[in-house]
């Protein structure tokens, strides 16, 4: 089978690189082609690297830079209209869910989101998501073409060059009436923290008494020169850490070389989010915690004294 077209978006740039890369591999490679859209807004040199990245063709749309996803969901529909692809693909995102079920509902088109592998095959376009709290996973078939794809964040593959530059398509954004006004931008709480690119992350669960011990954590983290990271509890419950250290189901998902679980339980929903570590280091008083089957290393122990002094050890 050949002949096979894939458009690809996200408002994040390298996520954008990532479903390039992702579309190379999952089409045949005798004839079919990747098409990269990059709306109003995006870096300068976004259409470069998209093409580095593996695009046979960037779509340049000029207009009014916005967030709103019914605006985006409009001008990919322009897109879709010129390009007529086999899929879509975007980034699982807050934003990009919402453009993909925007865009499924105004076309009329199959969709499926927090997808983690993609292969477009003669009888329809093959997905795998996770199901049951990442315990299972769900592989279904989009028998309707076009499909809307939503890959999860993480989800890559190797660049593959045609050692041609992208061909360069310009467009103009429709004139859409946003359904959302921007009335005020504030700085995030708590930095611009990305602990998904992480190195080593060191986690803090229930098994911490109060806010203030997160100084311990913090000195272990900054020993091995690590980001910190929290359950879902000590973030949307709690509130002692901002959602960007919030690792899990509903949170971020982390894949580092070194993953140090504190005080940490364990729980199916937190396991989604760190079972992509490569080395886990459990912290638990508790014999029996979950999280012990996940780990390399065990340590079972109270945490008020196991962590300063391995804090001190990786110190001195």
């Amino acid at each position: 089978m050949s002949g096979e077209v894939v458009l690809c978006y996200s408002e994040e740039p390298e996520l954008a690189l990532d479903l390039v890369r992702l579309a190379r591999h999952a089409t045949p490679a005798d004839g079919s082609r990747v098409h990269a859209a990059v709306l109003p807004g995006a870096p300068a040199d976004a259409g470069e690297r998209l093409g580095k990245a593996g695009a046979h063709v960037v779509h340049t749309v000029a207009g009014t830079a916005h967030t709103d996803p019914h605006a985006t969901a409009e001008t990919l529909k322009m897109l879709v209209s010129a390009v007529s692809p086999t899929l879509l693909l975007v980034a699982s995102t807050k934003r990009g869910r919402e453009v993909a079920g925007r865009l499924a509902g105004a076309l009329d088109l199959p969709a499926a989101t927090g997808v983690t592998a993609v292969r477009v095959e003669p009888d329809g376009v093959r997905v795998e998501r996770e199901a049951l709290s990442g315990n299972a996973v769900a592989v279904e078939r989009l028998v309707r073409r076009p499909a809307v794809v939503a890959i999860l964040p993480g989800t890559t593959a190797p660049s593959i060059s045609d050692g041609a530059a992208a061909e360069q398509k310009a467009h103009t954004a429709p004139t859409t009436a946003p359904l959302t006004e921007r009335t005020e931008v504030r700085p995030k709480a708590g930095g611009q923290l990305e602990i998904e690119k992480a190195d080593r992350v060191v986690t803090i669960g229930r098994g911490l008494k109060k806010k203030e011990d997160l100084a311990l954590i913090e000195s272990l983290a900054t020993a091995l020169k690590a980001e910190v990271g929290c359950t879902r509890p000590l973030a949307a419950e709690a509130g002692w850490l901002t959602d960007d250290h919030w690792i899990g189901l509903t949170g971020h998902r982390v894949h580092p070389k070194l993953y140090v679980a504190v005080g940490v339980s364990g729980a199916v929903q937190h396991l989604v989010g760190m079972r992509s570590s490569k080395l886990v280091v459990a912290i638990n008083k508790d014999p029996n915690a979950p999280i012990f089957a996940q780990a390399d290393y065990r340590i079972v122990g109270d945490l008020y004294q196991i962590v300063p002094a391995l804090t001190k050890a990786l110190a001195g």
